[in-house]
């Protein structure tokens, strides 16, 4: 879901994907957004937090 946001900013060597040497901006959910329904995305938990691979929440 990130790969062509960083197209976008010239920034797919280091951004963008999930790889070694790249900059790890993620967070983890506590329910996959593809499997769940629309009237409740709202609700779901953010469990963790990571920015540039260190985690922050």
């Amino acid at each position: 879901m990130t790969i062509w946001a960083a197209y976008a900013g010239f920034e797919e060597s280091y951004r963008g994907s999930l790889e070694k040497g790249k900059d790890a901006d993620f967070v983890i959910l506590e329910k996959d957004l593809m499997q769940a329904d629309e009237k409740e995305l709202f609700k779901i938990k953010v469990l963790q937090t990571h920015i540039a691979g260190e985690r922050v929440f």
